[in-house]
């Protein structure tokens, strides 16, 4: 919970440099009840499985990479000390706010794609995806990583 307060105002001083940003309420914002609302947030950069997504960690064991790469991130933020910053970059294709998250001095981005949770999305963290790959950590060292996140997404329309 106090990890949830910290994000919440933190975002907030961290839009007030940035300026106005034009929403698409229906699908960025969720409303939570009558005074309260959440904002939907893409950490620019990556790509991870989507959270119906499965993959081969063994050839006998299937499991969900999406829940995994989630609860990476919820590890992430949980264990690196230090204050959680979020800053906007900018507004993306499905109208969700891009940004960069730091734990501490971390890069929260390059972290998931150095640990194999993630892929670098454009090329942005390239050189540590192609680290991770060799170096077989996270999805990298399973029988059957998963297939890029874009194209699960061709092929399962879920949303």
């Amino acid at each position: 919970m106090k990890l949830f307060i910290l994000y919440f105002l933190l975002i907030g001083s961290a839009f007030s440099d940035v300026g106005n940003f034009i929403l698409d309420s229906e699908k960025t914002l969720y409303i939570v009840d009558g005074d309260s609302i959440s904002l939907q947030m893409r950490i620019k950069g990556i790509d991870t499985p989507e959270i119906t997504q499965t993959c081969e960690k063994t050839q006998y064991q299937i499991i969900d990479c999406g829940q995994l790469s989630k609860e990476y991130l919820k590890r992430l933020l949980r264990e690196i000390p230090g204050r959680l910053l979020i800053t906007p970059i900018e507004i993306g294709h499905y109208h969700r706010v891009l940004v960069r998250v730091y734990k501490g001095d971390i890069d929260i981005g390059k972290s998931m794609v150095e640990s194999g949770m993630a892929y670098s999305y454009k090329n942005t963290y390239r050189k540590e995806e192609e680290l991770a790959k060799s170096k077989k950590v996270g999805f990298w060292g399973f029988y059957k990583p998963p297939i890029k996140p874009h194209k699960y997404r061709k092929t399962n329309k879920y949303r």
